[in-house]
């Protein structure tokens, strides 16, 4: 069991970041605007998760069986005094990063990074949970078109590809509640070109890199399937989106574990430099790159409060839990693939922990 004082996760930095963002633009264009957002949404219905109700299978033997112990779906808040932050008791929050530089998400993809953001309006504090992509788990509804289990990271691509009622994001949200016992209200998707024209519009980040990088077999940025060296020195770098990023996603001097790490990292970077005061000059630019290149299901007043909390949350109210090597057993499939099974056992009590429990 891992358990740290980080923010979220690299998607989860993005997404928040965006709902943050327009929060400060929106008041300094139309002050009096979250009231207005908030008095609409104690008249708003609490919306509702996926509706789908997945029936757990085991494809393997080393799959037991997962019992449905969804928690009730947060609501909006039913009452709410002008320019308070009051809220859901909690919101869980699927944050999914896509290998993809395109805006409008036309072609079906992997997720290349999972992490899920609870959010504890009740006290004022989150958590987050880092699913490696590689974890091969049981997939639900899609028993028709003969697929029963598969690395996470295809949920969400199994989704859009065989038209799932709610595509990739009900998918993703089923594999997860199938697995793990966590009901996914919301999701933020976001892909590569956002990360690195957001990183970008903010200056750069400042990281103190702890150990050297070199990876010599980097995915090349043109997509061609050719390979780059990645370099990146000790101590502290200032790094601009494109390298942000390589930082982020860089993986073959260790593994995927690591990698969550320097994720992490980045994160934290990002939330420094949205919290410093000399950002808001970076605001404009950040929203007008930003635009068209997220996809989400949190609706307006939901942005809006927890744009209104974020500030709010202090570090040390913030935990982070990740799946790391000694939660999983390895695995190769009959075709040959590297995987990993969850332990489910060792997994239950992180889960437990991540869900305020």
């Amino acid at each position: 069991m891992r358990r740290s004082m980080l923010s979220l996760a690299l998607g989860g930095s993005l997404g928040l970041m965006a709902c943050a963002l327009a929060f400060v633009t929106f008041s300094l264009l139309r002050p009096g605007w979250l009231r207005s957002a908030l008095a609409s949404a104690a008249h708003t219905p609490a919306p509702s998760g996926s509706t789908s109700q997945p029936t757990p299978i085991s494809p393997i033997g080393t799959l037991p069986p997962i019992t449905d112990n969804r928690p009730t779906p947060p609501p909006l808040p039913t009452a709410a005094t002008p320019n308070s932050c009051a809220g859901p008791e909690h919101i869980t929050i699927a944050l999914l990063g896509v290998d993809d530089r395109e805006s409008g998400y036309e072609q079906a993809t992997r997720t290349d990074s999972i992490s899920l953001v609870n959010v504890r309006f009740n006290d004022k504090s989150a958590a987050m949970f880092s699913i490696p992509r590689d974890l091969y788990v049981a997939l639900p509804n899609l028993s028709e078109v003969g697929i029963e289990a598969d690395r996470i990271n295809t949920a969400y691509l199994y989704g859009d590809v065989y038209g799932v009622e709610g595509g990739g994001p009900a998918e993703l949200k089923d594999t997860i509640e199938l697995n793990f016992g966590i009901r996914v209200d919301r999701y933020v998707l976001i892909n590569f070109g956002a990360f690195e024209a957001a990183v970008d519009a903010l200056g750069g980040i400042d990281i103190d890199v702890p150990k050297a990088i070199y990876d010599d077999r980097f995915p090349a940025d043109d997509g061609s399937g050719g390979t780059v060296v990645f370099e990146l020195a000790t101590g502290w770098q200032h790094l601009d989106g494109r390298t942000a990023l390589r930082y982020a996603r860089t993986r073959h001097q260790d593994d995927d574990y690591h990698r969550v790490q320097r994720q992490q990292q980045v994160l934290l970077a990002i939330r420094d430099r949205l919290l410093s005061p000399d950002v808001i000059p970076h605001l404009p630019d950040l929203l007008n790159r930003l635009n068209g290149l997220i996809r989400t299901d949190l609706s307006p007043q939901e942005m809006a409060l927890l744009a209104c909390l974020g500030p709010q949350i202090d570090r040390a109210a913030i935990e982070t839990y990740a799946i790391d090597g000694t939660l999983v057993i390895p695995w190769t499939t009959p075709g040959g693939g590297r995987v990993s099974i969850p332990d489910r056992d060792a997994i239950a009590p992180l889960v437990q922990q991540f869900l305020g429990k």
